[in-house]
């Protein structure tokens, strides 16, 4: 009976696991805290249009598709590898289209939400020199790391991230986001999000703010939708996108 009863609750254990929701790191700025578990790949794949008026001229960047895949190690470290196709519209010059540098990105579950202690995880970064269309390749390995911290209020919850961009020629910038995420019902979610980044050593510093929608199709596939733009005095900027992201057990 006690064998039987052990193998009635691992049972119910992995259909527990397999049914696990699905979170994603887009179509927004900041990641998401959780990890996948253990020997879990999902996709995530979208279309991003960003728009830069100069006033005089207008620059267009789009990334069709940005692409990330993502492999859960272990319970508590996220594999994930990044890159896009981008297509850059500048005036008066040959558009300018191809991959963009290829980024490795592990992930590190911290502490879950204890009290006033946040739940928290880290992200790291390394986008190689040398990879994708010359246009668009960096000159030195560039990377950065993200502390994510979030707390659970109800169904409110609220996301942030601190970290530094280390980019070519030592140059290093920091960079901010916080995101409050609503429910509106089970399937459809709702977010509107703070962020900004600028050089250590200025005070200048660009700020935008986007907000979107995720909608849940089922346990193991999400779509989504985001709308941005720059809230600074720099160039007038805006972005869209779409997308989805797919969980494979």
């Amino acid at each position: 009976m006690r064998i039987l009863l052990t193998l009635l609750l691992c049972v119910l254990f992995i259909s527990v696991q397999a049914q696990e929701t699905i979170f994603t790191d887009r179509p927004n700025v900041t990641d998401a805290v959780n990890v996948l578990n253990k020997g879990t790949m999902q996709v995530e794949v979208g279309y991003l249009n960003s728009t830069t008026d100069f006033g005089t001229s207008e620059v267009t960047f789009s990334t069709i598709p940005n692409f990330s895949f993502k492999y859960g190690l272990t319970d508590r470290v996220e594999l994930r590898l990044l890159t896009n196709y981008g297509v850059l519209d500048s005036p008066g010059q040959d558009n300018i289209s191809g991959l963009t540098p290829i980024t490795f990105s592990p992930k590190f579950f911290l502490i879950e939400q204890d009290g006033i202690i946040p739940k928290a995880s880290v992200t790291t970064a390394f986008t190689f020199s040398d990879t994708g269309e010359e246009a668009f390749q960096v000159e030195d390995l560039n990377y950065n790391f993200r502390l994510l911290f979030e707390y659970q209020f109800n169904k409110l919850t609220w996301t942030n991230s601190i970290g530094y961009d280390f980019l070519d020629n030592d140059n290093s910038a920091l960079a901010y986001t916080t995101v409050l995420g609503y429910p509106i019902t089970d399937k459809l979610g709702s977010f509107v999000e703070l962020y900004g980044f600028g050089e250590s050593d200025t005070s200048d510093a660009a700020q935008n703010l986007d907000f979107g929608f995720t909608y849940l199709v089922s346990n193991k596939l999400q779509i989504d939708a985001i709308y941005g733009f720059n809230i600074d005095d720099n160039a007038d900027s805006t972005i869209f996108g779409f997308g989805f992201g797919y969980k494979i057990n």
